[in-house]
């Protein structure tokens, strides 16, 4: 079978594995500069009606993300991971702490015309879900093939 060579993910590949070659190194200093510059996971896809673009951001509540459209560009900022309450903090005793917290600003150019006015931005378990209506120009539109006149 043949597989369509991805540059993205091979660059991926490559940045994880110098990683875990410097970490055993220089105690992990790419690791720590890649969470400062947090990026979620993002698929955008579309159907015969709408974009949908949907991103991995652990722990993400709706009033911890904001979504904004500016010429053509949609932009999700927000926070991910969790934090403690005040009181839990004050209580707690770490021995282990690997879950990262932070916050992050993702740009996606839209690749088809859209209508705005329908637009819809959902959090379920961890996936941001922004699903756009196609604009009426952008949907595809079949014409029927018939026998010329004679």
């Amino acid at each position: 079978m043949l597989e369509r060579w991805n540059p993205v993910a091979e660059a991926e590949r490559m940045l994880s594995e110098m990683n875990r070659l410097m970490s055993e190194v220089l105690e992990r200093p790419l690791i720590r500069a890649r969470a400062l510059a947090w990026r979620p996971a993002t698929d955008v896809y579309e159907t015969a009606d709408a974009l949908v673009i949907r991103l991995a951001v652990p722990g993400a509540k709706p009033e911890d993300l904001e979504v904004t459209v500016e010429q053509n560009v949609v932009t999700i900022r927000g926070k991910y991971g969790y934090r403690l309450s005040e009181d839990e903090a004050k209580q707690a005793t770490w021995y282990r702490r690997e879950i990262a917290t932070g916050e992050f600003a993702e740009s996606i150019t839209l690749p088809v015309p859209v209508n705005l006015e329908g637009a819809k931005a959902t959090v379920e378990n961890g996936i941001v879900t922004l699903t756009f209506p196609k604009a009426e120009e952008a949907r595809v539109k079949r014409i029927p093939v018939q026998i010329s006149g004679s």
